[in-house]
Order: structure tokens, then C-alpha cells, then sequence
């Protein structure tokens, strides 16, 4: 289990990683930039929001699911004010407002928490897939107890991204991950309670004018079933034609589970399909990561990625894993609730 979840956090900082070059481009520009991507890459001149980031770097998507990681850990549970603090704090310390890397719900959520204001009410339609980046460290800490996983994937979430569709999101990769990294299952099933997942999710939501993020990823998987013995290239462009790569939460977190499913866990194969085909890839590409890296653990991702993402970044995400694992609420596996 330590190593599915080392996995699956190292998994996400490299995805976040290696997408970041990739971000926001369609899959047509990507091939004429950089050819296919395969590996860590800087920057090129055409990508505008991660310009300034060296080889390897991670995002705020990385560093957010840190910080969740570490309210879990110094908390041993969700503490809701912890986490306000810390993301109050990071946004500060980092001039997070000053950047143009945080998406619109992420930016609301932390504009009203530095100044004071209500963040439930400012928080409550927000659609982006913030708290779906940043919900793996949940999914880690309530290992095979899938609804704990969801509740506590709610109130990580609810501050910034209420919405039906941002809570269904994230409590679909919480719900996805606490599967996956229990060890023992099978893609099918990690599906299945991310499905669970995202409709408690949609349940918890405020209602806007939204598509269902459970009924897509019932879509993505009808479409990975459908285009079972073609090329795995393929059936992701299958996917993103239906379902789109976008930050909202209806597009992110659907393609990415799909993609998943698609490459049967396969940590390589799904990592390299998801951030070739664009739009926010590196938030797709952490969540792919992150999943891919729970279901197949550290042993299944090359170790000079795994070298190369913490070396560049100063982390030690083994040590994080630890102490998730050994802190956590796990229970039993739970798998197809």
C-alpha cells in the first residue's frame, strides 16, 4: 500500500509536471511545437501560462494537494479552518493572485479568504476542477473506505468549488483513489465508486446550469468499451471529441478517468495519452497520475521520472505517502458500492 500511494503522489507531480508545457494548447499545436511529448520538456514561447517554469516543474496543482496532505497529517482528520489558513497563507507567500496560473473558482476562493469574506458563498459555483487536483491526499488518507473518502473530499472542496459539478469532481477522484490505492481491485471497480463518488458529490452541490459529471464518466467509460481493440491514441481522441479536456470539472475529471480506464492503469501509457491531447493538461495530467500511480504503485512509473520530478521540486513524497497511510481513517476495501 505505501507504494501504490508514493505512486500516486509522485504520479501527480509528474503529470502535473510533464502537462505543464502542454497546457491550454489543442492537440494539433502540441504535435507542431514539440512533436509528441514523452517526457519532462520546457516551456515553449507559445505556451503563455507556464512561460516562466523550468524543466520538470510542478504547478499549483501539486502544491495545493500538499497542502492537503499536510492539514490531514498535522490534524489527523479534514480541519476545514486549518485548511483556510494554509491556503490563505500559500496565496500570500506565493502572490498566487499576481499569477495567471490559477483558474477562476481557485482565484474567487482565494481573493474572499484574504480579505476576510464569506468563501462558502463565494465558493458555492464554482466548476473548475480545483478541488478535484487537490483531492488525492483524501483519497490516500481514508484508504478502502470509500464514503469517508467523499465526505471528507466535500468539505476540502465546498469552500471554493460548491458547485454540483466541482463537488462531483472531486469526490470522484477521492472515491477513485481511496479505491485504487487499497491495492487488490480492478480499473472496473475504481470506475465504479468514482461513479458513487461524483453523484454524492452532485448531490452535496449547488445547482447551476451544468451536464452531469457522474453521467459523463458513465459516458467516457461507454466509450472506452465501444472502442476496445483500437489504438489507445484513438480511443483518447474518441474521448476528448465527446467529452472535452477543459478545466471544468464536466470535462476534466470525465477524459481523465476515461483515460484511465482506457489504458487499464497503465501509469506510461495513461500519462502520455491525457497530456498530448491538450487543453488543461496539467491538472489532467496530475489527476491521470495520480490515479494510474495508486492503481499500479511506484514500482510501475520509470524511476528517473520519479527522480527527476523530486530532485527539481525538493520534495520527498515517499515520506508524505508514510505518514497519510500510517495517519489515516482507512478501513476495509470498498469496492463497487
Amino acid at each position: 500500500m505505501l507504494d501504490r500511494a508514493y505512486g500516486c503522489l509522485v504520479g501527480a507531480a509528474i503529470g502535473d509536471a510533464m502537462g505543464m508545457p502542454a497546457s491550454f494548447m489543442p492537440p494539433a499545436q502540441i504535435k507542431e511545437v514539440y512533436g509528441r511529448i514523452t517526457d519532462f520538456l520546457k516551456p515553449a514561447e507559445e505556451q503563455t501560462a507556464h512561460l516562466g517554469l523550468m524543466t520538470a516543474s510542478i504547478t499549483d496543482d501539486t502544491e495545493e494537494s500538499l497542502i492537503v496532505a499536510s492539514v490531514l497529517i498535522e490534524a489527523g482528520e479534514f480541519n476545514t479552518d486549518i485548511f483556510i489558513e494554509k491556503m490563505r497563507k500559500w496565496a500570500v507567500e506565493k502572490k498566487a493572485l499576481e499569477s495567471t496560473i490559477i483558474g477562476p473558482s481557485t482565484r474567487r476562493f482565494l481573493e474572499t479568504i484574504v480579505r476576510g469574506g464569506d468563501y462558502l458563498e463565494a465558493g458555492k459555483t464554482g466548476d473548475t476542477n480545483g478541488g478535484a487536483m487537490r483531492a488525492a491526499p483524501i483519497g490516500l488518507f481514508n484508504h478502502g473506505n470509500v464514503e469517508k473518502a467523499v465526505r471528507d473530499a466535500m468539505a476540502c472542496t465546498r469552500p471554493s468549488h460548491g458547485s454540483k459539478p466541482g463537488m462531483a469532481g472531486a469526490c470522484a477522484v477521492a472515491a477513485a483513489i481511496a479505491t485504487a490505492v487499497e491495492g487488490g481491485c480492478t480499473p472496473e471497480a475504481v470506475i465504479q465508486n468514482a461513479i458513487y463518488g461524483a453523484v454524492e458529490g452532485e448531490k452535496a452541490g449547488f445547482d447551476i446550469p451544468a451536464p452531469s459529471v457522474a453521467a459523463r464518466i458513465e459516458l467516457a467509460r461507454e466509450l472506452v468499451e465501444k472502442n476496445r481493440g483500437r489504438e489507445l491514441e484513438e480511443i483518447c481522441h474518441q474521448l476528448y471529441r465527446y467529452l472535452g479536456a477543459s478545466m471544468k470539472s464536466y470535462e476534466s475529471i470525465p477524459i481523465s478517468l476515461g483515460v484511465f480506464y482506457a489504458a487499464q492503469g497503465n501509469f506510461e501509457k495513461g500519462l502520455i495519452s491525457i497530456i498530448n491531447i491538450g487543453d488543461d493538461a496539467d491538472t489532467n495530467g496530475s489527476i491521470v497520475g495520480a490515479l494510474c500511480g495508486a492503481f499500479g504503485g511506484a514500482r510501475g512509473i520509470r524511476p528517473q521520472w520519479i527522480e527527476k520530478v523530486q530532485r527539481s521540486n525538493g520534495l520527498n513524497f515517499l515520506e508524505i505517502a508514510r505518514s497519510l497511510i500510517s495517519r489515516g481513517k482507512g478501513q476495509s476495501p470498498a469496492q463497487g458500492l
